[in-house]
């Protein structure tokens, strides 16, 4: 077998559009700050099928034009709520099962580790992680294995890892 040819276009877009899937949950960001990672998310959102993003206690410019070069437009087709942190304990209720991206002392692989039920995943600020406030409502915390010198990886790219995850569980149900 062979690679064969490249999809581009009109048929990679009927391709996509042809992917009928459940949505993704939806990402919950504690305290991000960055535009370059606010549009990196959105552009991994758009592709793997999340809906709705929630920034809390954020002060990102959201006319920013980084965010949309990045994230290559896909800020139109995402909801982009923003919250304080009592804004959101109070409708935190609506999600039936909030996983933390993060390394905790109680976190286990994300590799073996079911995530199927979750509904939304809770991403961290970029330097100080996931606030112990915002832990206290989620129902488990998830980690990436790593193997290298580093201890974590871009938040962008380890919620493209996540969200695959998630999508790979969903399809072997």
């Amino acid at each position: 077998m062979t690679a064969d040819t490249q999809i581009k276009g009109a048929d990679l877009f009927l391709r996509q559009k042809n992917n009928t899937c459940f949505s993704a949950p939806t990402i919950i960001c504690d305290g991000l700050q960055t535009p370059e990672n606010l549009g990196s998310i959105l552009r991994v959102a758009d592709a793997a099928g999340s809906k709705d993003i929630i920034l809390l206690d954020s002060h990102i410019d959201l006319k920013n034009k980084k965010i949309s070069k990045i994230a290559r437009s896909a800020n139109q087709n995402i909801s982009i709520k923003p919250f304080t942190l009592p804004q959101f304990i109070e409708i935190s209720s609506q999600f039936t099962h909030i996983v933390a991206l993060e390394i905790t002392d109680q976190s286990n692989d994300l590799f073996e580790s079911e995530i199927l039920n979750c509904d939304a995943v809770v991403l961290g600020h970029e330097s100080t992680g996931i606030r112990n406030e915002t832990l206290a409502l989620c129902d488990m915390a998830v980690h990436l294995p790593m193997f290298g010198i580093n201890g974590s990886m871009n938040i962008s790219h380890a919620l493209s890892v996540f969200l695959y995850e998630w999508r790979r569980q969903e399809k072997a149900r």
